[in-house]
């Protein structure tokens, strides 16, 4: 059967449910409840200017959206995110110290064109701009879900 959703897809939540509409209908209740928390956790990030929070806000938030079907914004998006605010942590970090080197460790693990990608965009604007992104694409994820709840 076709998704009739855009932003959510609960196929993932019916294959580890064994389609337990009960308990399917339990997780999407607690990811609506998350879904502020991981908001107001962002806004405090970026008025803070705490990339070491946002970037642990965005791991957190991926695997909850991912849950949901929002694929691109979970695998792309918060994985974007979480790396920019990595970045903009090692600016503030002494270059040599010990967390500055595994973080630029792991990014170069990635494919040079998420490489080049960060570097390109490693700014304060691009992160506003996908918590922006995040932040609307929950509200239209909220909104399908409430309607799952109801029928």
């Amino acid at each position: 059967m076709p998704n009739p959703y855009t932003h959510i897809d609960l196929g993932y939540l019916e294959s580890i449910t064994d389609g337990s509409y009960d308990l399917i209908k339990e997780l999407i209740s607690i990811f609506i409840e998350q879904i502020p928390e991981f908001k107001e956790d962002f806004e405090e990030g970026l008025t803070s200017q705490d990339w070491g929070k946002i970037a642990a806000v965005a791991h957190k938030a991926k695997s909850s959206v991912m849950s949901m079907g929002m694929e691109e914004l979970g695998n792309k998006d918060l994985k974007n995110l979480e790396l920019l605010a990595k970045l903009l942590k090692v600016d503030e970090l002494d270059g040599n110290s010990d967390e500055a080197i595994q973080i630029k460790k792991s990014i170069n693990n990635y494919e040079d064109e998420r490489q080049q990608w960060l570097i390109d965009n490693k700014n304060e604007t691009a992160v506003k701009n996908i918590i922006e992104h995040f932040n609307q694409t929950c509200d239209s994820a909220l909104i399908e879900l409430q309607e799952v709840l109801e029928n």
